[in-house]
């Protein structure tokens, strides 16, 4: 059974109702923020959609940044803590543009490409919100169904790939990191419960002195990994 549940706002579709739920558990209520929020063992992601249409209208009604403002502070929902957000915006411009006359003046046209950046910019940059642009439903339902299982698998809190630095000098790396990094090298310890044994333990020396029965308070680690787990950090 996935630990990942769903909260959906009523206000969203009933197709995408009814596609999150052949993905996970979820329950339709009325979000005080985002229009979805995926809750997971790591802390929870909130999402924001609009369609091109809407984006456009509020940059230019300047409600999006008062939007944004309030999701760029937001810590928790309803006690999950907030670790990811995400903007994404549906549908393609493209389309927008042809409900625009032909003999719209070339300068406007210009004008309106420049506003739409640098409000993407302004979101990414200012907002500190992550924006994505899906061209249809088709794919923004796998986004969804792909942003679930990242954060059921715990790919979206993982340090890069050991290939791509593990040869490198880690001067660089926070003290956390560090220590993620020492633990994620320990067979059957990954990123993501090298961070959970972190967060529950706070150190490396308290998890090497746990007991099997303390390592599975963490969750993802039942009996038999704890078992496992003991018997790599005591073995000689």
């Amino acid at each position: 059974m996935s630990e990942i549940k769903v909260f959906i706002d009523h206000r969203e579709g009933n197709k995408v109702i009814d596609f999150v739920k052949q993905i996970c558990e979820l329950e339709v209520v009325q979000l005080p923020i985002g229009d979805i929020l995926i809750v997971g063992i790591d802390g929870a992601v909130v999402i924001e959609r609009k369609t091109s249409a809407d984006f456009v209208n509020s940059v230019r009604s300047n409600r999006l940044w008062e939007q944004l403002l309030r999701f760029m502070k937001i810590d928790e929902v309803w006690g999950h803590e907030i670790k990811r957000r995400i903007l994404v915006i549906q549908g393609d411009f493209e389309n927008y543009l042809d409900f625009i006359p032909p003999a719209y003046p070339k300068r406007t046209l210009q004008a309106f490409w420049s506003s739409m950046m640098g409000a993407q910019l302004e979101t990414l940059f200012v907002y500190d919100t992550p924006l994505l642009v899906v061209e249809n439903d088709e794919a923004f339902y796998a986004f969804l169904k792909t942003v679930v299982k990242r954060e059921e698998d715990g790919k979206n809190v993982k340090m890069p790939e050991s290939r791509w630095y593990r040869k490198r000098k880690r001067i660089y790396l926070p003290v956390k990191d560090s220590r993620c990094f020492l633990l994620a090298g320990l067979p059957l310890i990954g990123d993501s419960l090298a961070r959970r044994l972190l967060d529950h333990f706070h150190s490396i020396a308290n998890i090497v002195n746990a007991s099997q029965e303390e390592l599975q308070e963490v969750p993802g680690i039942g009996k038999k990994k704890a078992a496992q787990i003991y018997e790599i950090l005591h073995s000689q």
